[in-house]
């Protein structure tokens, strides 16, 4: 039985419409779950322990020197 145009139109708007709430919710998932990581790793850099795991930045950082200690750059 073949649909007439107003029918599939319906149908695609019907299909469309699912799709979008689908994405929607999607995307408000994702949303949500990248603030709260976004919260969790800001909270965890404030823990000295735990950035070397966190901050790549941090396991280059090396071991701090006192400037007045350093002779080569004094010739």
């Amino acid at each position: 039985m073949m649909m007439n145009e107003n029918e599939q139109v319906r149908q695609y708007l019907l299909l469309f419409d699912r799709l979008c709430t689908q994405a929607g919710k999607l995307t408000k998932i994702l949303l949500i779950f990248l603030i709260a990581a976004f919260i969790f790793f800001q909270a965890a850099l404030h823990i000295r322990p735990l950035r070397p795991f966190i901050s790549p930045v941090e396991r280059l950082d090396g071991i701090p020197i006192k400037e007045r200690n350093v002779k080569d750059w004094q010739d």
